[in-house]
Parts: structure tokens; sequence; C-alpha cells
């Protein structure tokens, strides 16, 4: 069998006011992958991901998953969820375990299947403590935890999330490395969007790059942010690590050929090189 789960072929998206937004955009995506979507605001990445996920009729283009075509917007919604970026855009439920609920309830489990589901998405998400809570009292980054909880009990393989940082403070961000590696151990595959290069060096396996409504670039994160057309053409920024790191290797102060994706690997090899 394939590992590809997804496929985009051709996609192309225009809004009722004639403004085309996505031009002939294809792709694939593995099993249990992490892509990250850069592109400057406007570039189609919200919208790419609507269609996917079955918000917006595709009328150019085609969603395969698992190599069968996806026509139907109903479909793609039972098999792809989305995370948006306000997380409060998504909760409408009186408490965290209701809200967690909602999905598996509405898909017709019984009491004992949604109860299990729902207390294992809230230990994934490490946010046991606040079943009975009122969501819309809860700080911004425990919504965010709540949205992303509510998705994974519906236990759907594919998990959307647009600008996942945004609003988050250090240790959110933090936390959201942390949630994100629990997804992957949990081999569900993630496409996110974003805006910050150190979160892509950080986690992505693979990142595609929009410009205009076009696919731009794929690549890991070093052959993307090597690129200094790429860099300039989708107003990238190159992440503060990698910038440090390839200066103290022109300057011969480094001689590891193992780009770092964190401060921790970043101090290990400054570490290992110092004790040469």
């Amino acid at each position: 069998m394939s590992n590809i789960i997804l496929q985009i072929e051709n996609l192309s998206f225009t809004y009722p006011n004639h403004h085309q937004v996505l031009t002939d955009v294809s792709f694939q995506i593995a099993r249990g992958e992490k892509v990250f979507f850069h592109g400057s605001n406007g570039a189609g990445k919200t919208t790419l991901f609507q269609c996917i996920n079955g918000l917006l009729k595709i009328k150019q283009g085609v969603v395969r998953f698992n190599g069968r075509v996806i026509k139907s917007e109903m479909e793609r919604m039972k098999l792809i969820s989305i995370v948006f970026q306000n997380a409060e855009d998504q909760i409408i439920a009186g408490s965290v375990f209701d809200e967690v609920a909602f999905g598996p309830i509405n898909r017709g489990l019984s009491k004992e299947e949604v109860v299990e589901k729902v207390e294992r998405a809230l230990r994934i998400m490490n946010i046991e403590h606040l079943r009975n809570k009122p969501p819309h009292f809860l700080s911004y980054g425990e919504k965010k935890r709540v949205t992303i909880a509510s998705i994974l009990s519906m236990e759907q393989e594919i998990i959307i999330l647009d600008e996942p940082t945004a609003g988050l403070d250090g240790q959110q961000k933090e936390d959201l490395v942390e949630i994100l590696n629990n997804l992957a151990n949990e081999r569900r595959t993630l496409l996110i969007s974003t805006h910050e290069s150190d979160f892509s060096l950080r986690c992505a396996d693979r990142i595609i790059v929009l410009d205009q409504g076009k696919l731009l670039a794929e690549g890991n994160a070093e052959e993307i942010f090597s690129r200094y057309e790429i860099l300039k053409k989708a107003s990238l920024v190159k992440p503060i690590i990698m910038e440090v790191y390839e200066k103290l290797r022109e300057y011969s102060y480094l001689e590891s050929d193992h780009l770092p994706k964190d401060i921790k690997e970043f101090s290990n090899i400054l570490q290992n090189y110092k004790t040469k």
C-alpha cells in the first residue's frame, strides 16, 4: 500500500467576486508527515486548507484521500479536521468535556465510546483537570488545547492547524511543540500554516511555500531557508538559529555539518566542538 495519504491535483479556486486565490496547486502528503505551509498574507494558505477540509466547494482540481477522489465536501470534513487560527471561533459547548464530546456524539457513537474517546483526547492534551470548566473562561493557550482535543476525539488521520502559534506566548509555544510531538507519535498527518520560520525549522518534516496562490517551492527546512530567491519572493525570514549557525561556519568558528533545529541541539553542537 502507498504511504501517500493525501493528494492535491491541479487545484484552483476563485471566490464569487472573481478573485482567484489558488492556481493549479498540486502536491502530495505522506501518512504521518508534519508539513508546514509558508507564504505571505494573501498567499492562499487558509483558502487551500478550507478547500482540502471541505469548508469550500472545489470546482477545479481533485482531492484524493488514500488514492480515492473525495468530491463531497461533507465526506472531506469527516476525514480531515481543521483547527482554526482563533480558538474561540471553534468553541460552542458549555464545558470542556461537552466540547470535546461534540464530534463523537454527532457521529452516533455510544455513550461508552464517547467517554472513552473524550478521556483519551483530554489525556493526550494534558487537560483532564479542565473537563468540567466552561471553555470561554480558560486562558487562550488552554482554549487551543481544547480545540485540538475536540479534533483528536474524532480520531481523524489528517489534522490541519491554521496559524496555531497565533496569540501564544513563549511557554505556550513550547507546549504546542510538545503537542505536535504527541500527535506525531499518534501517527497523525499534520498540515500546519505559519509565519514563524524558527517554528518550522524545529518541527517540520517538509515545507511547502505558496506565493500568490501558486506553489513556489517544497523541500525540507534547510533546503527552503537556504534559497535566497524563495525567501525574498515569499517574504520569508531565515530562522535565527540557522543565521547564527551559518555565520559561525562562515568565519570558521564551527565545523559541524549538522544544522541544529533548536537551542538544545545548538548547545550540544557547541559543547561537543568546545571539547574537541
